[in-house]
């Protein structure tokens, strides 16, 4: 698989599970009684981080996928070298190098 699709199927995970989170949320909304609304709203607040975390992963490979397009995909942000497939393996729309990252 090249870096373009492990990206697309990433966004795509990425986006289906913001989904099931926003629906999850509504749902909770619209169902939950008074006397579970406490327990709801510590979960909501679990549920609303792993919503944001989701978020900001689809904004890097956004930027990933247009560094692609740029031929930058794989280039170090700060020092201009190349990632090492090790680290892009890890993380796909990684921006710095191991180094710099450090």
């Amino acid at each position: 698989m090249d870096w373009k699709e492990q990206l697309l199927l990433l966004q795509h995970e990425l986006k289906n599970r913001v989904e099931k989170i926003d629906k999850d949320l509504h749902s909770r909304m619209t169902s939950a009684k008074f006397s579970e609304q406490v327990v709801e709203g510590q979960n909501d607040e679990v549920l609303l981080n792993l919503k944001n975390e989701a978020e900001q992963e689809l904004e890097q490979i956004e930027h990933a996928l247009l560094k692609l397009e740029n031929g930058r995909f794989g280039h170090c942000e700060k020092c201009h070298g190349k990632i090492s497939e090790e680290r892009l393996h890890a993380v796909p729309f990684a921006t710095l190098c191991k180094k710099c990252a450090a």
